[in-house]
């Protein structure tokens, strides 16, 4: 049933994102923010230290809500494929070196600028694009909204 509720941790480092290039649908081989599903009963906040640690082994020390996303993907332009609510937050982490898991190809540290150059999930590359627009500043939160159409899919993908 749709929608679904997830969450993304915004790590950044003197002037780098960190990223992970997923392994399964949806977006599968792309690089996102990391993150995921907020499971039944589970609080945002605990979902984010979750996923945060499952996909990068690096543990939340602070956060604060930077970003919310709606998604919505349909079918024969009526169906609804994907619709998701993503809470992204700008999250500090403790000292140490990302690693993948059974979920992500890679984890990586990228130049903002740079990042875009990869081939990003469209909500990502949103993202970037009004980090790199608008430094994050405390208590700014960005909007972003993304429906599209079966026949749109392949145009704004990459």
């Amino acid at each position: 049933m749709w929608p679904k509720v997830a969450v993304g941790a915004v790590v950044l480092r003197g002037g780098e994102i960190l990223l992970v290039r997923r392994r399964f649908k949806p977006s599968a081989g792309k690089w996102a923010i990391p993150g995921g599903h907020v499971e039944e009963g589970e609080e945002l906040e605990k979902a984010l230290v979750r996923e945060l640690l499952e996909e990068t082994d690096l543990r939340a020390v602070r956060w604060r809500p930077l970003s919310i996303t709606e998604y919505i993907e349909y079918i024969n332009n009526e169906e609804v494929r994907y619709h998701y609510v993503i809470i992204d937050f700008l999250v500090d982490v403790e000292n140490g070196l990302p690693k993948p898991n059974e979920e992500s190809y890679e984890t990586r540290f990228f130049k903002l600028k740079n990042s875009l150059k990869l081939d990003l999930t469209i909500s990502t590359r949103k993202l970037i694009q009004a980090l790199l627009t608008n430094k994050p500043k405390p208590f700014n939160t960005y909007l972003i909204t993304t429906k599209l159409r079966s026949k749109d899919f392949e145009k704004v993908a990459k």
